[in-house]
């Protein structure tokens, strides 16, 4: 078996970040994805991944081509693993090109595309979000002759209903329960998130918590409060290609109610069908 887990780790603020990568150790992964992280905590999760074995690290602050600009709380990914990690700087299109990696994992289930990205919120800047989102799409919208895995945390969609209709931000729910684009950010805007959760399948880039669990089970990886009211989303999302075979996905709670990051991470499973 092959196990990813992916996680928003927050900037590993205080002191989190060797209880972090100590919490996510334990389960023994082959590959680690963690967004999230800045500029000026990722030295530390470098050493943390490398006391529990994890050798082979790339993070996205090494492929910034203007480096002067970073700043310690600037923010970017890393790809960790016991196996070997080849960066593959392929191009994305984004505003912030820390806010995407891209590696090949060389396991014994044979060379995996490995992308992981976070989209920024709205209130870091709304049109970076869209194009951020199209960007993603945009460099993924093809066929590849690797399988491939994209994870990370997209900050969407808004809400799953219970027939596999996803409600983006883009658009709204009326008092009726009828759901509209919404008027303001409308067609654009409801596209890229759609592309990157439901229009990726075309390009053999599933929703593997979708494939394993169908829209039976209801879950979120993150929560927050509007209104007086606490409100889940499932922000947190790997898609990969049918070839790798998953056979579970989960989002690990307890690492979230233990004050680790206001993410739960997202691991799943997979049975490599590989060509030999």
């Amino acid at each position: 078996m092959m196990r990813l887990i992916s996680w928003n780790v927050m900037s590993g603020i205080g002191d989190r970040a060797s209880s972090q990568v100590e919490a996510i150790c334990g389960r023994a992964p082959d590959i680690i994805a963690f967004q999230d992280v800045t500029a000026g905590s990722a030295p530390k999760y470098r050493a943390e991944l490398e006391h529990h074995g994890y050798f082979s690290i790339i993070d996205s602050f090494q492929f910034v081509k203007y480096r002067t600009r970073l700043m310690s709380r600037s923010i970017g990914e890393i790809l960790a693993s016991k196996w070997p990690l080849i960066s593959y700087p392929e191009y994305f299109d984004v505003p912030w090109p820390e806010k995407v990696l891209s590696c090949f994992f060389i396991g014994p289930w044979g060379d995996i595309l490995v992308h992981t990205a976070h989209i920024p919120p709205v209130k870091n800047s709304e049109w970076k979000k869209y194009q951020t989102l199209e960007g993603i799409y945009k460099g993924l919208a093809a066929e590849s002759k690797y399988p491939r895995i994209l994870c990370g945390d997209f900050n969407t969609p808004q809400e799953e209903l219970s027939d596999g209709t996803i409600v983006t931000w883009g658009q709204k729910r009326k008092r009726d329960g009828e759901v509209v684009l919404e008027k303001y950010r409308g067609q654009r805007w409801d596209s890229a998130e759609r592309n990157i959760l439901e229009g990726l399948a075309k390009f053999d880039l599933h929703d593997v918590f979708r494939h394993v669990n169908g829209y039976d089970k209801n879950d979120f990886s993150f929560y927050e409060k509007l209104n007086g009211r606490r409100i889940g989303r499932r922000y947190d999302h790997v898609l990969a290609s049918k070839s790798l075979n998953p056979l579970e996905c989960r989002y690990l709670h307890d690492l979230r109610k233990a004050g680790l990051s206001e993410h739960s991470p997202i691991e799943a499973v997979f049975d490599p069908k590989m060509s030999k």
